[in-house]
């Protein structure tokens, strides 16, 4: 496989050649793989480029691509990828900073993974073994860490232990090749929450390799002030435009107006007119909540697998069958509700919504589970 290591840099005529020569040192111990070094410099003034192109007479692996106009981090490394993917024919992209915050001994770690089959291999400090910095400082540590928590979970990916980190190893076939670089949200530090997003919902084989992530010895801190800012904007987009994101609040809506069904059912026949016991009530308003959610989340929510002729009926046997468990959740706070509330309708509102929050999770994940079976290809539209 040949290993393309993107470097993008700005201004890091002090720090270049010395990474130039640990790199010299670190390659030749990776095994099976060509390594290749690619020099992506954001028009630097102090002539990092010129730096590069002297030590090229003396290493046949060293790359460079001089951006015609400064385009950010995100756009630096967007450019490079292009190149390394079109120009080099990379099968595997690397992310590195140019500044040996990313140590160069953790490089042939990062690539032995590709031997066990990994497509996205993730340098982490927050895994047994990795670190950040001591001589941070209290309220630079906070930031990463709490802004670390913070990705992991607005993007819903607890499994993955450091969502921020700018160290990474990306398959290039299936996965990179078929990312859109037109559509990156940040050109800035945050682009790399973007390409994490993606490559883990493309279904990557994900690994975490752990390092320690070194205090930058020279040039000028990639660190900015809108950091926080700018990581939140990208992630609020991303599950903006999440489809799973989406389903679910349209999900929320459709179960809304069955909640209002059913609580009208509830409020008027067991509280008011005291027709029927709270219990019972619920019962026959969530029936009519049911017919209704089916109708409209057939039709809306999972439009993209909706059921349709002869297998609605049946699907709907189902739908009912399946929602009378979280019906039954619903029949069992209540009756624990009317023993504990001993007449009073403030506890038993109280019990009957904590119940809707419970069946709320238990609906969504049963409808995508065995109704829709979201997991699933979706049927073609055509």
């Amino acid at each position: 496989m040949r290993v393309v290591v993107i470097i993008c840099t700005y201004n890091e005529a002090e720090s270049t050649p010395k990474l130039i020569e640990a790199l010299a040192e670190v390659f030749p111990q990776v095994k099976n793989h060509e390594m290749v070094a690619l020099y992506v410099d954001d028009t630097s003034p102090d002539g990092t480029a010129d730096i590069v192109r002297k030590h090229q007479k003396q290493y046949k692996w060293l790359r460079l691509l001089v951006n015609p106009k400064k385009s950010g981090l995100g756009g630096a490394y967007a450019a490079g990828m292009a190149y390394a993917m079109k120009e080099l024919g990379a099968d595997y992209l690397m992310e590195f900073d140019g500044d040996f915050q990313h140590p160069p001994q953790y490089i042939p770690q990062l690539v032995t993974k590709i031997d066990e089959g990994y497509d996205y291999i993730i340098g982490s400090r927050y895994v047994p073994g990795g670190s950040i910095p001591k001589s941070w400082g209290f309220s630079r540590s906070m930031l990463s860490v709490v802004g670390n928590l913070v990705a992991r979970a607005l993007l819903i990916l607890p499994q993955v232990h450091d969502c921020t980190t700018g160290f990474k190893l990306s398959r290039v076939k299936g996965f990179m090749d078929q990312f859109n670089f037109d559509t990156l949200i940040s050109k800035q530090f945050a682009y790399k929450v973007q390409l994490l997003f993606y490559m883990v919902n493309k279904g990557a084989k994900v690994v975490e390799v752990p390092f320690a992530f070194a205090p930058r010895t020279s040039g000028e801190s990639k660190i900015i002030k809108n950091e926080m800012k700018e990581t939140l904007r990208v992630i609020f987009w991303l599950q903006f435009r999440n489809p799973k994101i989406q389903r679910f609040f349209k999900f929320g809506v459709v179960g809304g107006t069955g909640l209002v069904l059913q609580t009208t059912i509830f409020e008027v026949l067991g509280v008011w007119l005291k027709i029927l016991s709270p219990s019972v009530a619920t019962v026959l308003g969530g029936e009519v909540a049911i017919i209704s959610n089916f109708t409209l989340n057939n039709l809306w929510t999972f439009k993209d697998y909706q059921v349709k002729g002869g297998r609605i009926i049946l699907k709907f046997l189902q739908f009912n069958f399946t929602s009378l468990i979280a019906l039954g959740i619903q029949f069992g706070v209540l009756k624990l509700g009317e023993s504990v509330a001993k007449g009073s309708g403030l506890v038993i509102q109280f019990f009957y919504f904590g119940a809707i929050f419970i069946v709320l999770i238990t609906n969504y994940y049963i409808y995508n589970k065995f109704i829709w079976k979201t997991s699933q290809k979706a049927p073609s539209s055509k």
